[in-house]
């Protein structure tokens, strides 16, 4: 083996936003510092290479593009830099290179911007600081780690790294094979790296459908990539503006197609020497294949806008990966509504009917819009034969597929390659949540920032320090963390402090609350004359039949103290009459009221009343007090706290409030000596 002792832990083929996000997620995580430095003296850390130059570190062709995001300004910003330290693992960058970003001016900018879209330029120059920063935290390292730019990864062979009967190479663990990276810089010889595991992250690609088209139609055949960057705009508006129809014709139903159409209409040439291109109604035709999907954050915003939810991905979004988002939904909700006329929709299910056929004939200039292929590079096994790995839906020119893992997989077996690792576009990353009733696959500048670095540090440092504790996957990962903030959002929110005090009131509201037969209502007295507290009843004394009403009333008697019953008699709303009887009295408790709140529930409150229910039964001689001055309106139902103990009994459950209070006069002869008191009665409806 060449260079036997210059062995990389880890070769990042691509220095665009899926290879510097490996960085930036190990740095978030803490691992920067290992994977850059290996604690094994003997291992080299990173080799990061990169075909542009160095202000393209970190951005690759992103800022090339002239439509505007897909999110808002200030995501791609808080996704890299916010802090997380309730997360397990928690994410930080603090001490991390990614610190001052946090002050840099392309950083204010998005955040100033806030939740709007914004330019993919202004996007790309954030990115671009992000590599910068990177590969300045690589500088560090020059002993164990490299920044390789203007250089082009050509090929990947996989080497032994000693003769197979070599015992050395077992005792000194060190793996039987590694990858001979064979790479180029601009105007230099080829030259050789070493390396256990390789990540693929070079980009996609687009190529002529040639099987697809005629070739007459393929020579008016343009691609969106090339579309949707200035020089070709340019290109394209100068033909359309020679031409004498302007017809223009997109084949595809995803973002690509709805943006090049977006830009058609809304993105003028920045060359003022091109005259910028009038369509007139139905000159633009857009043909899909698939159905055209939008997304929605939540499922009630869906349905709000008349789509059809089929399913919900964890966080309840609707298509989250397969929907078009801003100005290509805008635009595609105006062509349905009719207010956009200039474009037109064509939902064909075969490949090559006569609507196809007639619209592809027709047009000035034809877009292709259908996905992306892999920037690859040919890779050999240990024998030396060419490495053959699974492409996405089995189409030879689409992307590759990679695992669960991130890693590719032998085109035969299925089976995955354990040193051999992909990231970005022109990858097919299965998304967690399939969308489609098929495999979706999940892209974005976020999701190789986050998912797919973390799988591949994962495969370098093992589940615990990447996934947390408790998690042998991104999934569980994601599942234990949503648990969490779902749990802390719960625990801080103030509808949390009353959801056990509206529990209660719900209990309250279907309790019973009676006055039972050896029950005894009772007026206090002040507590320097407070009575010893009364005896229970030895013999209820029956209900007087003359106190029973008619159909129309509803009467309830409590037993007196010593025999004698004590009636006081209200009107109730229909007439009816309730006859309460008290006996004597107890400073040391209030009464407990029944009314009936503002949301239709029974609630019990303990009023400043001096009247109160004795649940004692007993009774001994009341001493005399000052008559109870009523003003027929009814006591303060404000709670001052809970009663000391519930009202016994459960003899009736008509109760349903107060309705109001009344004056009663006793017998006097029925009274004890020197005692006087006006007793409020409680009116219930009648049944």
């Amino acid at each position: 083996m060449e260079g036997g002792d210059g062995v990389y832990k880890l070769a990042i083929l691509g220095g665009g936003p899926a290879g510097v996000g490996i960085l930036v997620r190990a740095a978030r995580l803490g691992l920067l510092p290992q994977l850059l430095q290996p604690p094994d003296k003997s291992m080299r850390g990173v080799a990061l290479v990169h075909g542009g130059s160095v202000d393209t570190l970190g951005v690759g062709n992103l800022g090339d593009y002239i439509i505007n995001s897909n999110t808002f300004a200030k995501s791609l910003v808080t996704s890299v830099l916010e802090e997380k330290l309730d997360l397990d693992p928690p994410e930080s960058v603090q001490g991390t290179f990614l610190a001052t970003l946090a002050t840099h001016p392309t950083a204010k900018r998005l955040m100033d911007a806030g939740n709007v879209t914004i330019a993919l330029g202004e996007l790309g120059k954030f990115l671009g600081a992000v590599g910068q920063q990177a590969r300045l935290e690589m500088l560090k390292y020059t002993e164990s780690s490299t920044c390789f730019v203007n250089t082009t990864a050509l090929r990947v062979e996989r080497v032994a790294t000693a003769p197979p009967n070599d015992r050395a190479l077992v005792e000194n663990s060190k793996p039987p094979h590694v990858c001979k990276i064979t790479i180029q810089s601009n105007g230099g010889a080829p030259t050789c790296i070493f390396a256990e595991n390789v990540v693929l992250a070079m980009g996609g690609k687009q190529a002529l459908p040639t099987s697809d088209l005629t070739a007459s139609q393929l020579t008016k055949t343009w691609l969106s990539d090339h579309v949707l960057r200035d020089p070709g705009r340019v290109a394209l508006a100068k033909v359309l503006a020679a031409a004498p129809q302007k017809k223009v014709c997109i084949v595809g139903g995803s973002h690509s197609a709805f943006s090049v159409a977006w830009t058609l209409l809304q993105k003028q040439p920045k060359d003022k020497s091109v005259s910028g291109v009038t369509f007139a109604p139905k000159d633009i035709t857009i043909l899909h294949r698939a159905p055209i999907r939008c997304y929605y954050a939540t499922k009630k915003e869906a349905e709000a806008d008349g789509a059809v939810v089929d399913k919900l991905d964890k966080c309840g979004s609707v298509h989250t990966f397969t929907g078009l988002r801003e100005d290509a939904k805008a635009l595609y909700q105006a062509i349905e509504a009719g207010k956009e006329t200039r474009v037109r929709l064509f939902h064909v299910k075969k490949q090559s009917g006569p609507v196809q056929t007639q619209a592809l004939d027709a047009a000035t200039a034809i877009v292709w819009c259908c996905g992306y292929g892999t920037n690859m590079i040919p890779v050999t096994t240990a024998d030396g034969a060419l490495l053959k790995v699974c492409h996405s839906r089995g189409s030879s020119n689409g992307a590759i597929e990679i695992d669960l893992q991130g890693r590719l997989m032998h085109a035969d077996s299925h089976q995955p390659i354990d040193w051999l690792f992909g990231i970005g576009v022109g990858f097919s990353l299965r998304a967690a949540f399939d969308e489609m009733r098929t495999e979706t696959r999940a892209d974005g500048v976020t999701v190789y920032h986050r998912r797919g670095a973390t799988l591949i540090l994962a495969s370098m440092f093992g589940t615990a320090p990447v996934y947390g504790s408790d998690c042998a996957t991104f999934e569980q990962m994601v599942e234990k963390c949503e648990r969490r903030r779902k749990d802390d959002k719960a625990a801080a929110s103030p509808s949390a402090a009353s959801h056990n005090r509206e529990a209660n009131l719900q209990r309250l509201a279907s309790a019973k609350f009676t006055v039972d037969r050896g029950t005894v209502v009772n007026t206090p007295t002040s507590a320097a004359n407070s009575p010893a507290p009364p005896s229970k009843l030895k013999e209820p004394v029956p209900i007087s039949p003359a106190s029973r009403a008619s159909n129309s009333s509803t009467t309830s008697t409590a037993l007196g103290a010593a025999g004698s019953s004590k009636k006081a008699v209200g009107a109730t709303p229909k007439g009816g009459t309730k006859s309460i009887v008290t006996s004597s009295p107890s400073p040391s408790r209030q009464s407990t009221m029944v009314r009936r709140s503002s949301f239709g529930e029974m609630r019990r409150h303990t009023s400043h009343s001096t009247l109160r229910i004795d649940l004692t039964g007993g009774s001994s001689t009341p001493t005399p007090s000052k008559p109870l001055q009523m003003t027929g309106g009814v006591p303060s139902a404000r709670s001052c706290g809970k009663p000391l103990t519930s009202v016994a009994g459960g003899a009736k459950d008509a109760i349903e409030s107060i309705r109001s209070v009344r004056r009663a006069s006793r017998n006097q002869d029925e009274s004890p000596a020197g005692y006087h008191a006006e007793v409020p009665v409680v009116a219930v409806p009648s049944s």
